[in-house]
């Protein structure tokens, strides 16, 4: 590993907004999720990008684009997508009847066979698109082969790795609460994009992200374009800025290296 490591554990409230109530692992993050030796689930995290920006990162500065500048974004494939800020899909098969009112004299109503659609059916809302993210790549199972495969688009060059998660978290919140915005942290879930109908969301993705492995952390209200965060400085639980091509030799996340450090998984 390229230094120790506090993972996110259960006992640090994943959802960072202040309500303690929501604290807690969802259903589908306990079974994406490491295991201490006293049972509690943990993921690692970790921050890809260009090195200077990650340079600011560890000085506490979380430099969060807008979800709708992801939608917008073009000739980026790791962070392009076009389903960003999408509250809810329906896949023309699961359509029975599908028909536009139009208003206009004559044409009031257009039916369309579901069957004709080219895609699914999107609904999103302004209300949805409107906060600003920060997005990680978290670790919640070994890794057999390289960390970053080159035959994926990652999102940067160089990295830098959460060494104590419960205390950045902990940071991001107190820093919501001081300057009075809501703040939330969650595993992204990925769907089937061709068979998925139903609710999207900020923390829904098409399965063609699968390999991201995405937490993000939500902050609201969200501003126009991009929000700098201020958190205070992070240099004490961040790993120094390393090229995303040294990944494999300095950290080693394989089964036997989880197996060495106490930790189970399913």
């Amino acid at each position: 590993m390229i230094c120790s490591l506090r993972c996110f554990s259960e006992r640090s409230p994943h959802k960072v907004i202040p309500n303690p109530s929501q604290g807690g692992f969802s259903a589908q993050e306990r079974q994406l999720a490491l295991k201490t030796q006293n049972g509690e689930f943990c993921w690692i995290l970790l921050k890809l990008g260009q090195k200077e920006h990650l340079e600011m990162l560890r000085k506490g500065l979380l430099y969060m684009n807008t979800l709708d500048y992801f939608n917008k974004l073009e000739e980026d494939l790791a962070r392009s997508d076009q389903y960003e800020g999408t509250d809810s899909i329906l896949q023309p098969q699961h359509i029975k009847s599908f028909v536009i009112e139009t208003k206009v004299p004559g044409f009031e109503f257009h039916r369309v066979n579901p069957q004709e659609l080219c895609g699914p059916i999107r609904v999103g809302r302004f209300a949805t698109s409107a906060c600003n993210l920060f997005c990680m790549v978290s670790i919640n199972e070994p890794i057999v082969g390289p960390i970053f495969p080159k035959c994926r688009e990652w999102f940067g060059d160089h990295f830098v790795l959460f060494t104590d998660v419960p205390a950045f978290l902990d940071r991001v919140a107190t820093a919501a609460r001081t300057q009075r915005l809501n703040a939330e942290g969650r595993l992204v879930e990925y769907y089937d994009e061709s068979e998925y109908s139903g609710q999207t969301g900020r923390f829904r993705k098409r399965n063609r992200f699968a390999y991201q492995r995405e937490f993000r952390v939500i902050v609201e209200p969200g501003l126009d374009g991009p929000r700098s965060f201020e958190i205070g400085d992070l240099s004490d639980i961040t790993s120094e800025v390393t090229p995303l091509s040294l990944a494999d030799d300095v950290m080693k996340f394989t089964p036997e290296d989880a197996i060495a450090a106490g930790l189970t998984w399913d």
